[in-house]
């Protein structure tokens, strides 16, 4: 009877064992799925333009459980362990889903900024075609009064390149853009204001 009870035992012991095994040899099909799954979800989110460092760990992190993956593929089947590889996928799982979040906020923060960086923008160019028109003017003034007028309409076009890109919400594009306007409408109202104060007069009516 005890022969029987400990033979018993035994199995069982074997069984779990042999389960365990069998556990920690399966491949991580379904976490490598989980993980890919959300790193696609950030990078949707814009993850690569507003949280790049987030989302550069998650792909690195991914990038060692393939490799993780692949050696063991490689070892003896009674001896591969694919523990490590699901524990690196765990944490794949959770830096992509941080770097989604941190894009999502950023992303918010960006187009809040564009928005900003175009109101000024327009509000410079206005500024600057105001100042122009009250340039003073004579001889030796044609050519650079040419030269501003060529100026704000650079300055134009980029401002009306702006709709379009914002569609695409490429905020840090559309804000780049406005910043770009706004210096060249405040460079010519710098220059206009300097010539009417050196010349002391404003354009003859």
């Amino acid at each position: 009877m005890g022969n029987m009870i400990q033979s018993v035992k035994t199995g069982a012991l074997i069984l779990l064992f042999g389960t365990l095994l069998m556990a920690c040899a399966e491949k991580p099909i379904q976490g490598t799925d989980s993980a890919l799954q959300a790193l696609q979800a950030a990078k949707q989110a814009g993850a690569a333009e507003y949280a790049p460092e987030s989302l550069r760990v998650a792909e690195d992190e991914y990038q060692k459980a393939q490799e993780e993956i692949a050696m063991q593929d490689e070892a003896f089947m009674l001896t591969r362990n694919y523990e490590v590889a699901n524990a690196i996928l765990v944490k794949v799982v959770a830096d992509a889903e941080k770097a989604k979040t941190q894009s999502i906020a950023s992303k918010q923060l960006a187009k809040t900024e564009a928005e900003g960086a175009v109101v000024l923008a327009k509000t410079s160019l206005e500024e600057a075609k105001n100042q122009l028109a009250q340039a003073p003017t004579g001889k030796g003034t044609q050519a650079d009064l040419q030269a501003l007028r060529g100026d704000l309409q650079a300055a134009e076009t980029t401002l009306g390149e702006i709709d379009a890109i914002m569609t695409t919400e490429d905020y840090i594009g559309v804000k780049a853009k406005a910043e770009s306007v706004h210096a060249l409408a405040s460079r010519v109202t710098e220059q206009v204001a300097q010539a009417i104060q050196k010349t002391g007069k404003h354009k003859k009516a």
